[in-house]
């Protein structure tokens, strides 16, 4: 548990040296059997320690007198919608925050958005920071999906366990600026659905293999 914990802290203070979070912002949850470790409300990423990682089960009861994230709602309905994840990592990195402003999904203008599970990346429906309308809201957008965007807010990904989940985080901001970028020109094209249906199915053997 201690081990979990810890790795939590050091993903966050990496996301912070790659300037995906700053200050308190964003979150990671880990979940282990019917536990959740989370990261805690209101506290610098910088002066963070293991000690600090909230524990809750899967209802969202604290287990160890601490604050949870104000995000607890969107990481515990997740976790009821894709029983087979083990971890969510949520930040507002910048060019996901710009194009989340925008409320657009990310089509197929690149064959990296089939990383994500499908041949868009959605957009999340706008709803109020912590609230369970804003869970709701996710848990829609994340149907198929292994990370979207949250409107006016930032960024979420998921995976099997952290480093799966970190790694998906930093692809989808790569992703959200070159997307940025490329809608400025009328030469951008976008990948038709055949060819997308073809680059999921590689990329589901791919992930068997591995």
């Amino acid at each position: 548990m201690k081990k979990i914990k810890q790795d939590i802290v050091k993903t966050l203070k990496k996301m912070n040296d790659l300037e995906l979070i700053i200050g308190s912002e964003g979150n990671i949850s880990c979940k282990n059997a019917n536990k959740i470790f989370i990261t805690p409300s209101g506290i610098e990423t910088l002066k963070m320690n293991h000690d600090d990682i909230v524990e809750v089960d899967l209802k969202g009861r604290v287990l160890n007198n601490k604050k949870p994230s104000s995000e607890i709602l969107m990481h515990l309905d997740l976790y009821k919608s894709k029983p087979k994840i083990n971890s969510i990592v949520h930040c507002h990195s910048m060019w996901s925050s710009i194009l989340s402003c925008q409320r657009k999904k990310i089509p197929a203008f690149h064959y990296m958005v089939a990383e994500f599970g499908g041949n868009d990346i959605k957009c999340a429906n706008y709803a109020t920071f912590g609230s369970s309308q804003l869970a709701k809201n996710v848990v829609t957008a994340m149907k198929e999906r292994e990370g979207c965007l949250l409107a006016n807010h930032g960024q979420l990904a998921i995976g099997k366990n952290l480093q799966i989940a970190f790694n998906l985080a930093i692809a989808l901001e790569k992703i959200c600026k070159q997307f940025f970028f490329c809608s400025l020109s009328k030469q951008t094209k976008i990948l038709e659905n055949d060819e997308m249906g073809k680059i999921l199915k590689l990329f589901k053997n791919y992930k068997i293999r591995h």
